[in-house]
Parts: C-alpha cells; structure tokens; sequence
C-alpha cells in the first residue's frame, strides 16, 4: 500500500482499506477499534467484540494481573522484521522470588563519587569523569621498552645537556633573557658569540625545556631564573658553580674508583687549608636544596617554644635558622669548621636570619659538642664520613643532649634489602668524589648505629618529592 502511495498522485490514491493492513486476516482480530457514540477522532473504541483466543488481560496465568507479552502476543513475524533489543519469547520470565530489583545507589558494586561544591543526586553514583565506566581511577598505560641501542645512546650522551646549560650560564645567556626576552641575533651581539654556534646553543636548550621558545624569539621561565641567574631574587645558582667544579672532575672518576681517593676533595682539611672559593661554591649549592628541605622538616619534627637546638656541620646554617623562625624563643646553635661559619654568615644574612642563630666554632669529628641542648640536628652530615667516625659523632651528639633529648638524623637512606633507585646509587658516587669514604648508608645500617649507641627510634620517614632524603628521630636512653 505504501509503495502504491508512493507512485501515485494524492488525487489518484485509492482510499484507505484496513483490510489490506499485515496481520488483519489474522485469528482472533477484531478489526479496526470504534468507540460507539460520538463522531470525533477515535469514536466508537470500545465497541470492538472482546476476544476470546488469548488469556484476558484483567487476570493472567497464576493468578498475575496485566499483560504478559511472552505469552498473550501472536507471532511476532506477522508484523515485519524484529527489531534490535525488542523483546524475546525465548528469554527467561522475570524471578518473582528474586524481589525487585535494588536501586542504583544500593548496589555494592557501584563506587560513588562525590563533586566537590555539589551534593551528589539520591538514588545514583555521580559521575567522576572517566572513571564513571569503571571500578577505580584509570590506569596508566605502560611505557613502550626502549631497544637496547636506544638505552644505552641515551645514557652515554646524557652529559650533552648538562654541557649545553653550563655553556648558557658561562657565556651569560641566562642573564641577558632574565632582562628581556631576546632573538638568536641579538644574544649574539650582547654575548659575543658566533651567531651560528649561539643558535644551535639556544636550540638544545629550548629542546631540554630550560628555554621557551615563541617565533623567533627566546625567553627564560621566570621560576628558573634564581637557580641560572646570579644577583637574581632568591639567587641559588650555587648548585650550578659547584657543578662547573665537578663537571671535569667526574671525567677522572676511573681514577678515583682506582686509587680510593676524592677528585674534588672537600675534607675537613681541604676545607681548613684549601681554596677558600671553593669552600664557598659549595656551601652555596647545599644551601640551595637545604632551603626547602629544613621546612619539611619543620613540619615533620616541630620543636617545643624555648627548647634549644644544635645543628652540627650545618654549614650555612639554613636549618637552625628556619627552626628559629618557626618555633617562639627557640635558642639555635650552629657548630661547623671556621672557614664555613664565615659563609654561613653571608647567606643568613642574605636571608635575613642571621641573628637567629648563635655560631660555635670546632671540628665535630674530634671536639665536643656545646650543650647541654634538648635537640641534635645532623643533617646531611654521616653519609660524608666512614662508619668509624659516624660512630664518633653520634657518641658526641648523646653527650651534648640532655636526659630524654631528641636527634634528628637526616640525609639519604636507602632500604638496605632493595636495589637502590638511580638517584641514590649516583649520590653515593658523589660522595666517593667528594668525601672519599662517604656513601649513603642504609637506613637499617643507621637505626643499628643508634641502638648501639643508647638511642631509641621513634620513626623513620621520606621528607617527599623531589627530595630523595628521610628523617629519623630517636631521643636519648639512660
């Protein structure tokens, strides 16, 4: 009928004929509806015979009321094609037993989530982005495994970045982007260099992602301009002065494992007799990670209001000096070599702390500790030195503290069981280039020493990210 509509005219349609609708010679069908009375759309509709071949629909099989689909409807084929997701006489009946179905928001399986500023809806989960099509956040896909080749290149030529930010500091680059933003040709000109080199210079560094890079022209990120630009804000290009010295130095590292000798050696007696300027880079570049370190520890082990602490080999003096800016009428002592306490001097004062802290001059690996305090700090202090004078130092901390005194121990302790992460096994190479006998001792190797030494442990905790260091604190036995 409808493909008869379709080809001819509206004027030459014939007439509706409910006798040619599929399904109307059917058993059991009553033909089109007819209310009787009335003359409007729909009029006669209850008229039609009632049938007599399927269940009533005012009371089904077991006593159930309502229309029950799989078993009153005809054959499903005399009405065309099944349509996708309609239903099957072939499924299973609805559990009556089972009971109702829970609600949304009674399902244990359904974890739900909750919007911040936004009460979540009764009776569902909210939404949480993705993680609403499954059970927890989305996991991470793994990382495509480097070919053999690719690995090693990538290890051996990784001392090209480090080259190409130490080539950009001396040849001040970083100082002239800190003043405006500038193109090749103009640092060219301002650092007089050969435009071509300073190109392929600035290029690396835009790569490695020390530079910005927008058109032509080339810009330093003002958060990293205190760590690459002297004089700036906050100046902590010390790190980078001191990696000036150990970049050489680490070219001679053979010789060092060979021989069991430091090839920048930074001893007590270099450091007593040795060049004052080098003493200076390197107080500076601890002192730039000490910084945010001292107020992790701060929060981690927060001192009693007019207790007393002694930072030993502090060296510029940072920690003592942000514990007394934070606990009230605290009384902070710093006790390293002369030549440092002269350094330490110039950077509290820089920081503004510098009548903070009360400075004792002495050797910790041979004089004893001022005291009595309520606190010890060593930080960074016997991962320079070998288990024999470790042992010294730790004898003279308990001597310094009074009865129930506390010890902070802080530097990098690896697990002693578990292959060490990159950082720290690298770290203790640095100490072999520095110190000679220093390595970073495990933290089960330190908890031992202070067992031995009439100390208890209270704890033993991370400082966190990006720090690779741990706290332990362990308070005086009798």
């Amino acid at each position: 009928m409808r493909e008869l509509q379709r080809e001819l005219p509206r004027k030459d349609r014939p007439a509706y004929d409910p006798t040619r609708r599929p399904g109307f010679d059917r058993p059991g069908y009553g033909g089109p509806r007819r209310r009787e009375g009335g003359t409007g759309p729909g009029a006669g509709r209850d008229s039609r015979p009632p049938r007599f071949d399927r269940p009533s629909r005012e009371s089904g099989p077991g006593g159930r009321t309502g229309f029950r689909p799989d078993r009153d409807r005809g054959p499903r084929s005399d009405f065309g094609p099944r349509r996708e997701g309609a239903f099957r006489p072939d499924r299973p009946a609805y559990d009556r037993e089972r009971g109702p179905r829970p609600e949304r928001s009674d399902r244990p399986d359904r974890p739900r989530f909750e919007r911040p500023g936004r009460p979540a809806k009764p009776g569902r989960p909210d939404r949480a982005g993705s993680t609403s099509a499954g059970l927890g956040p989305p996991r991470p896909s793994p990382a495509p495994e480097q070919p053999p080749l690719a690995r090693i290149r990538t290890l051996l030529f990784s001392y090209q970045v480090t080259a190409a930010i130490l080539a950009a500091y001396s040849l001040g680059i970083f100082r002239e982007l800190q003043i405006r933003p500038q193109s090749a040709a103009d640092l060219a000109r301002s650092c007089a260099c050969d435009p071509h080199g300073i190109e392929a210079l600035l290029e690396a560094a835009a790569a490695v992602g020390v530079l910005q890079k927008h058109g032509p022209t080339y810009v330093l990120p003002r958060d990293f301009a205190p760590y690459l630009v002297p004089g700036f804000d906050g100046d902590a290009t010390g790190q980078i002065d001191m990696a000036l010295d150990l970049y050489p130095a680490f070219g001679d590292l053979a010789r060092a494992v060979r021989d069991g000798t430091p090839r920048y050696p930074l001893t007590g007696d270099e450091i007593l007799h040795g060049d004052p300027s080098r003493v200076r880079r390197y107080i500076r570049a601890v002192h730039t990670g000490s910084r945010e370190a001292a107020v992790r520890i701060v929060q981690m082990a927060p001192l009693l209001p007019g207790s007393s602490l002694l930072d030993v080999a502090g060296g510029s003096g940072i920690f003592a000096a942000t514990y007394a800016r934070n606990t009230p009428d605290l009384k902070a002592h710093l006790f390293d070599l002369g030549p440092t306490l002269d350094v330490a001097r110039d950077v509290l004062r820089a920081e503004g702390l510098e009548n903070a802290v009360t400075f004792h001059t002495g050797d910790y690996r041979h004089d004893p500790f001022p005291g009595p305090v309520d606190t010890v700090l060593l930080s960074n202090v016997l991962q320079t030195e070998s288990e024999e004078h470790a042992l010294g130092i730790l004898r003279r901390a308990w001597a310094a503290l009074r009865p129930g005194g506390s010890l902070l121990v802080h530097g990098v302790m690896p697990h002693a069981g578990a292959a060490p992460e990159a950082p720290t096994a690298l770290f203790s190479l640095l100490m072999v280039m520095l110190f000679g006998h220093g390595r970073a001792w495990s933290e089960e190797q330190v908890c031992e020493w202070l067992a031995g030494e009439h100390f208890g442990v209270r704890f033993v905790r991370p400082i966190g990210e990006p720090f690779h260091t741990k706290l332990i604190l362990a308070t005086r036995s009798e």
